[in-house]
């Protein structure tokens, strides 16, 4: 749920690690592979549009879907490159409750600022192909536990000054080819590795899924209507939990 929304998924598995002591499994596959089927959806609009695209291109003509699936992939290609053949993680020394704490209220501040101030006059076609590039390489401050990928990219996209609602559709169009890309290649791995989809599997794909598509379409509702002050709170909230547990 964390990877759709702009509150930062690292921030809460090391809250949820440190209070249950889970940690994640095979169901990762299954839970990236539910949110990106559950954007597929949620994206028709533009999936059908990306899809008109390519198939005109075939003939020569270039027109906004296959523009559109060109900004999206130059937008995901820096975390898929950095996560999936450099294998990046997040970075040493910033694992504990305090620093993660500590960089999750900076974050909101800064994506509460940025928000705030920005100019709200483009749409998706009016992002040049040069802003989704800059877009992708900034998300890689997402490998620093606390500042979550997708605030960045949600940031980043309101100082490019794009309104809030075609900010937000645009980090989750670059963000269905990063979830679908770790999906499958870490099913294909547990595959190698002699593991077969289980039943847990199939549940959290299936709750992943209605979870996804039930928290975007809220999220650009309230995204429309307010900005982002609520996840501003929410994340403020957050990092003073990870700071207060560490000092329990």
């Amino acid at each position: 749920m964390a990877d759709i929304l702009p509150i930062d998924a690292s921030a809460h598995g090391l809250l949820v690690s440190r209070l249950a002591g889970w940690r994640a499994g095979t169901i990762g596959a299954a839970a990236h592979l539910g949110a990106g089927a559950a954007l597929l959806l949620y994206l028709w609009r533009d999936i059908g549009s990306i899809g008109l695209g390519l198939w005109r291109l075939r003939k020569g003509r270039v027109d906004p879907g296959a523009v559109l699936l060109f900004k999206a992939l130059v937008a995901a290609a820096p975390w898929i490159v950095a996560t999936s053949l450099v294998l990046a993680v997040p970075i040493a020394g910033l694992g504990d409750l305090i620093a993660v704490g500590a960089v999750t209220i900076v974050a909101a501040l800064v994506m509460l600022v940025v928000d705030r101030m920005s100019m709200t006059v483009k749409r998706i076609e009016h992002l040049e192909s040069a802003n989704a590039l800059v877009i992708g390489i900034l998300q890689l401050l997402g490998l620093i536990p606390g500042v979550g990928r997708v605030a960045v990219a949600l940031t980043v996209a309101r100082l490019f000054g794009l309104e809030r609602p075609d900010a937000y559709r645009f980090v989750l169009l670059a963000n269905l080819p990063i979830l679908l890309t770790d999906g499958i290649l870490h099913a294909v791995q547990y595959s190698l590795q002699g593991l077969r989809p289980a039943d847990s599997d199939v549940l959290v794909f299936a709750t992943t899924f209605g979870l996804v598509l039930l928290a975007v379409s809220l999220t650009m509702a309230w995204v429309r209507r307010s900005g982002l002050g609520l996840f501003f709170l929410y994340r403020l909230c957050l990092g003073g939990a990870l700071i207060a547990l560490a000092l329990v």
